[in-house]
């Protein structure tokens, strides 16, 4: 059950890095060979990063939440959750785009885009879910979405980017649903 919601965490993180490269890529314009992937590795890596630092966060931290750990981590999932819907229903797309070839551009929004990895990270270092899988699931997650909204930004355009955006603060909650739900057992 823990790799089940280790999956449903990496996809709602990952369709927040989904919708910004489908609108990258959709609306700021020719986007030059080899960007795609550069971005996908990028937001990969950082989220990558920011998990495993939340987590050795959430380790040092642990012993102030014992015995209420897996209520610490509902609510830390379900902020993430809400947090991404509410942002999703603010966000106008074409407000947030930039141009995705400029590598500074690259950086920022990686970064930009993996703060709930690390808010995510303090969560699982409360849970029984493996740091290494976890990591793994989610950097192949990012990379493979990423790469995808980013070839496919064109076809699939911002409207549906604007859809994407909502899928990422569901999954999140119903990751944190699950959690409790397993716990509760």
């Amino acid at each position: 059950m823990e790799l089940i919601i280790t999956f449903i965490i990496a996809l709602g993180l990952a369709m927040d890095c989904f919708t910004i490269a489908i609108s990258n890529s959709s609306v700021s314009g020719e986007v030059r060979p080899g960007i795609p992937l550069k971005v996908a590795i990028a937001f990969a890596f950082s989220h990558m990063l920011l998990l495993y630092l939340g987590y050795l966060l959430g380790g040092a931290i642990q012993h102030l939440f014992a015995g209420i750990e897996p209520w610490v981590v509902f609510i830390i999932l379900g902020i993430i959750g809400v947090k991404m819907i509410l942002e999703a229903r603010r966000r106008h797309p074409k407000q947030k785009v930039f141009d995705i070839n400029q590598i500074s551009v690259m950086l920022v929004l990686s970064v930009a885009t993996a703060m709930d990895a690390f808010l995510t990270g303090v969560a699982i270092s409360m849970t029984t879910i493996g740091i290494n899988t976890a990591n793994l699931l989610v950097g192949l997650t990012v990379f493979i979405l990423t790469l995808g909204g980013m070839a496919g930004g064109k076809q699939l355009g911002v409207a549906f980017a604007q859809r994407t955006a909502y899928f990422g603060g569901a999954f999140m909650l119903l990751a944190a649903a699950t959690f409790m739900f397993v716990f509760l057992q």
